[in-house]
């Protein structure tokens, strides 16, 4: 029997199959292991990626902020690098902590890993003027009526609680449209020598907090508390019921001040991001303060 050929074209034919197969098994890997958003620096064709940051309004309506300030942190170390968005690069697999910030909006933190290819992040961010949240306290005593903002008193001001009764008020924070107040420190300070006529405060179902340092108490001997606040997004309006107790036989006049504090973001003093109202020597990190005083009458 005779022994067939094998044709030229059909070796090169089979050959091209193979590289053509080859290839995209190769192709196939070199996109799964190259690219994407892996971390791994080993599996990257670049040892570095871009960091990108475009914040963004956190409420609907809002004006995004341009050109926010950026700090990071890179692998556990101190936040003082300075980041260009778009320009500064980071080794792929580093892990970020950033401090982003903007005048008038709530400075935020984002953490994050530098992937193969860049990171591109966007911040949410909320905007914050200086007189929000607005602040009016009522007297649920005297059909609901707002109190004249004065330490002094005025026109209208607390009922004159009975004798070993209570002292009650209510405190309304009222939001601004396309804003947030961010969450907050809300400080009560009662009259001068008040602190032996009160045995408690609440303020609705709010958590109390120490008295920041940044706070400055105004009258010897008063009754002071904190409480965290949470916070007022856009044009809402949040009241909460204060009742301070007073002590068997004991009474309370005079004037009362409050203060907010907005928390937000900031770099501490050992240099890591920590979010409140004040650093861990107590100086000033909020992003604004608003005030509210009443006297209660005799």
């Amino acid at each position: 029997m005779a022994k067939s050929k094998t044709s030229p074209l059909m070796v090169i034919a089979v050959v091209a199959v193979f590289l053509i197969l080859g290839f995209l098994v190769y192709s196939n890997y070199s996109q799964t292991a190259v690219g994407g958003d892996t971390t791994s620096p080993t599996a990257c064709s670049d040892s570095t990626g871009i960091l990108t940051v475009s914040a963004v309004s956190g409420l609907d309506g809002g004006t995004d902020p341009s050109s926010p300030t950026i700090t990071c942190g890179v692998d556990g170390a101190k936040v003082k690098t300075s980041v260009t968005s778009g320009t500064t690069t980071f080794a792929v697999g580093s892990k970020l902590d950033c401090l982003v910030s903007k005048a008038n909006y709530i400075d935020t933190e984002f953490k994050d890993t530098m992937k193969c290819g860049g990171l591109v992040e966007q911040v949410p961010m909320y905007y914050s003027t200086s007189d929000n949240p607005s602040i009016t306290i009522k007297d649920p005593n005297n059909g609901d009526a707002s109190l004249t903002n004065s330490i002094t008193g005025g026109a209208t001001n607390l009922t004159a609680p009975s004798v070993g009764g209570t002292v009650d008020f209510d405190v309304q924070f009222q939001g601004t449209n396309t804003e947030s107040s961010g969450d907050g420190i809300y400080v009560i300070e009662f009259p001068a020598s008040s602190s032996g006529n009160i045995t408690e405060v609440t303020m609705g179902s709010l958590s109390k907090l120490s008295i920041p340092q940044v706070h400055t108490l105004q009258n010897a001997g008063s009754k002071a508390v904190a409480f965290s606040v949470p916070r007022i997004d856009g044009a809402t309006k949040q009241t909460y019921s204060v009742i301070a107790t007073l002590g068997t036989s004991k009474d309370l006049s005079g004037g009362v001040y409050t203060d907010w504090y907005a928390k937000q973001a900031f770099v501490d003093t050992d240099g890591f991001i920590k979010i409140g109202v004040e650093d861990s020597d107590g100086n000033a990190e909020y992003e604004n303060t608003v005030s509210s005083n009443f006297y209660i009458n005799a």
